[in-house]
């Protein structure tokens, strides 16, 4: 059997990265993918500003100010975030009233706290020193001009709206999304509205996928149930494939007398990447090609079947995007209990808080869904070998 890794390869060599461009507002950009260099068409701040509520000041005229020798200096006036720069004549022995976010006019240098004054409004007793550049935000501080404030292939989110925003940018460049199709197998599946009759069961993992997906943004072209008919099967393939960048199935995919899927493949021409990766659940997962589409087929039990998603969707959305953000998320924790050994590599539901993890449930059968609930990554166990309390562990985390 194919190892994960070797199987996540061979699905990435199948795939031909996005190049179809949107433009889209910014408001509708987050979780998108950028397709452009962004560079800062103004500088942020573009004018000097207070970094704080005080008194605009000549830094030199504060020195040797203290408590015991306060230094008394003229009001001249108040300025507030949005006035405009006023014109004044003699600034020597002045202060301007200000308050965070307004423009510094020239020649002060420096915001001197609230404070460290009286308070003053005609004249103002400043009782610390203060040098030039305190409380004042330089031209550019935040982003200079011609500053590259976001990437192509960047995963934009709520931050980066706003300094797009900051920039007066109203629309930008993105990546279509990846349009994926899904085709659940099963003549047991019932949808839901439907009342359920003893042997059927509802189409849980169309919506589980379906809800993933959409929270990545890819964008979901169809979703539909099939049932157990290589005929259905081969027809649903071959009329809506064309229409999707990645179809998933599920179910239909092991060597039952009814696991379709794999013989259906092979019937319309399409090519298996590979059949059967070394790890459980979800060991009879299976990638092909038809029309130049990938094809990802996975387990029917629901637990299986995200697992099988998990790690498998989002590398190939990583790649297919050429954006690395969208792959899961890892990271080595230590373990609170002992896992007995497994034959092949296995991914066990757990939940990792404070750098440790544990198992929340008992009960790891790939039929059994609910108690996802209750963790938050999955931990890779590696074949032949027993992970002993305190031993490091490599987790998974579920994607939200």
């Amino acid at each position: 059997m194919i190892e994960v890794e070797a199987a996540q390869e061979k699905i990435r060599q199948a795939l031909t990265q996005q190049k179809e461009v949107e433009i889209v507002p910014i408001l509708k950009a987050a979780g998108r993918v950028c397709a452009e260099e962004v560079y800062a068409k103004v500088a942020v701040p573009h004018f000097p500003r207070a970094g704080m509520d005080g008194y605009a000041v000549i830094a030199a005229e504060t020195q040797g100010a203290s408590i015991e020798t306060p230094i008394c200096l003229h009001v001249i006036d108040s300025i507030f975030a949005g006035d405009v720069e006023q014109e004044w004549l003699d600034l020597q022995g002045t202060a301007v009233r200000i308050m965070t976010g307004a423009l510094i006019p020239e020649p002060y240098d420096a915001v001197i706290k609230q404070e460290w004054t009286d308070y003053g409004k005609k004249n103002v007793e400043i009782y610390r020193e203060i040098k030039a550049g305190q409380n004042y935000g330089i031209v550019g501080e935040d982003v200079q001009l011609n500053q590259k404030i976001l990437s192509q292939y960047q995963l934009i989110n709520s931050r980066t709206v706003g300094i797009l925003a900051a920039q007066g940018i109203e629309t930008i460049k993105v990546l279509a999304p990846m349009k994926v199709g899904i085709l659940a197998t099963g003549n047991e599946l019932v949808s839901l509205g439907a009342s359920l009759t003893p042997g059927k069961i509802y189409d849980s993992n169309l919506y589980t996928f379906a809800s993933f997906i959409q929270s990545s943004g890819s964008k979901i072209i169809f979703k539909e149930h099939c049932s157990d008919s290589m005929e259905e099967i081969a027809h649903q393939i071959r009329e809506r494939v064309a229409e999707v960048d990645l179809l998933i199935t599920t179910g239909g995919v092991s060597v039952g007398e009814k696991d379709y899927v794999p013989r259906v493949i092979d019937n319309i021409g399409g090519e298996t990447l590979f059949h059967f990766v070394n790890m459980k659940p979800g060991t009879p997962i299976m990638a092909s090609t038809y029309q130049n589409k990938v094809i990802l087929s996975l387990s029917g039990n629901p637990f299986a079947a995200v697992v099988n998603l998990h790690l498998f969707y989002w590398s190939t959305l990583a790649y297919f995007m050429n954006c690395a953000e969208f792959n899961l998320k890892k990271r080595n924790v230590q373990l609170r209990e002992t896992l007995k050994v497994s034959n092949i590599r296995r991914f066990i539901r757990a939940y990792e808080e404070e750098g440790t993890v544990s198992l929340k449930s008992k009960l790891h059968y790939s039929s059994v869904f609910h108690n996802t609930l209750e963790t938050n990554c999955l931990i890779d166990q590696p074949a032949k070998k027993e992970l002993k309390k305190g031993d490091y562990v490599t987790v998974y985390y579920w994607k939200a």
